[in-house]
């Protein structure tokens, strides 16, 4: 599922008439495919160089010349690509974020991510979720989520991917406003990749680090660490974190994990985290924070997401305080994401009773 979702802040609206407005809404899913095929048809890392012309990309890339001409003039439409001169295709600022290696992370997995059938068949069961109050992943999909990824290797390690991209931009948003020296030993539960466990441990030079998640994703891990001169530092762990987490840490990480189960599966997950956990030690929890009063937010919409894949749910303070609380955790502080945030998720910073 999309365990992220963007900071409305960081882009400036514009102004259109409302139903012009409401027209790119109901077309929006268009707009989504269109970024997902210039993704996967790696069309910003070839562009990357300089311009090139629609005969010269669908050589390299082995699609129609009509169909491909017709692609980029659409992404001309949404801004990821202009045309300079007539058949002449240029790389904008925004559709760079495409590139593979683009910085500070790249977005190029998320989009093909959102428009695989594991991400993308099921919104189209809304309605239904709506009316029944549960997942549609399984009607869509015939299987829940996590076993369909296991099913499905390659759309499981775009999603691998896509997360560590993301982790990568909110380890830098993290190490800017939290202190990470004082830890000795930090654990990310259900870390991927390990891109965000790695950029907690280079703003902790003192540190060493345990990635534990399943074992296929930790299979893929080393690589991360290795790139980063990590590898010495870090313990690469497989397991299910509803059995146990490994011991000892005085400090746990759970990036958009939470948000990924009800009630039962996520209290179930903290009671093991703190069993395993040091007294008096922390946990640092990345989650989108839903807002009680009647106000606007991309957590609204997450949050219904969440339901719609996985049965999950965004919660308010309120609600995970109590579920801490239960669990023999305090809730010492959260800290909402900063108006240049990309993702609009919150840290709060928890201690073990």
């Amino acid at each position: 599922m999309s365990s992220t979702y963007a900071n409305p802040s960081v882009t400036a609206p514009v102004e259109v008439p409302p139903a012009a407005r409401l027209i790119q809404m109901i077309l929006g899913y268009q707009v989504t495919q269109v970024v997902g095929a210039v993704a996967r048809l790696d069309l910003a890392d070839r562009l990357a160089a300089g311009p090139r012309s629609s005969a010269e990309l669908a050589e390299a890339t082995g699609a129609d010349l009509d169909g491909l001409t017709r692609l980029l003039r659409a992404a001309t439409g949404v801004g990821l690509i202009t045309e300079d001169k007539p058949d002449r295709f240029v790389l904008t600022p925004l559709g760079a974020f495409l590139a593979t290696d683009a910085q500070p992370a790249s977005l190029h997995d998320l989009a093909i991510v959102t428009t695989t059938p594991g991400q993308w068949l099921p919104c189209g069961r809304l309605v239904e979720t709506v009316m029944n109050g549960r997942s549609s992943t399984r009607a869509a999909l015939g299987k829940e989520l996590w076993d369909y990824y296991q099913d499905h290797p390659e759309e499981d390690a775009v999603f691998s991917r896509s997360m560590g991209n993301t982790s990568a931009i909110k380890a830098a948003e993290v190490v800017a406003c939290y202190d990470l020296t004082r830890f000795s030993r930090i654990i990310d539960i259900g870390g991927s990749q390990g891109v965000l466990l790695a950029g907690l441990l280079e703003a902790a030079p003192k540190a060493r680090g345990v990635l534990f998640d399943r074992p296929e994703v930790i299979a893929t891990a080393h690589p991360v660490f290795t790139a980063r001169g990590l590898a010495d530092r870090v313990e690469l762990v497989g397991g299910d974190f509803f059995t146990e987490v490994p011991p000892d840490g005085d400090l746990y990480v759970l990036k958009s994990v939470l948000q990924n189960w009800d009630d039962a599966h996520a209290s179930r997950l903290l009671a093991n985290c703190h069993r395993a956990a040091r007294p008096g030690s922390s946990l640092l929890m990345i989650e989108g924070v839903l807002p009680t009063a009647p106000e606007p937010s991309p957590m609204h919409l997450l949050n219904l997401l969440m339901l719609m894949q996985v049965g999950g749910r965004i919660r308010t303070r309120e609600q995970h305080q109590t579920l801490l609380e239960a669990t023999g955790y305090h809730l010492q502080q959260i800290i909402p994401p900063q108006p240049s945030a990309y993702f609009a998720q919150s840290l709060l910073e928890v201690h073990r009773r």
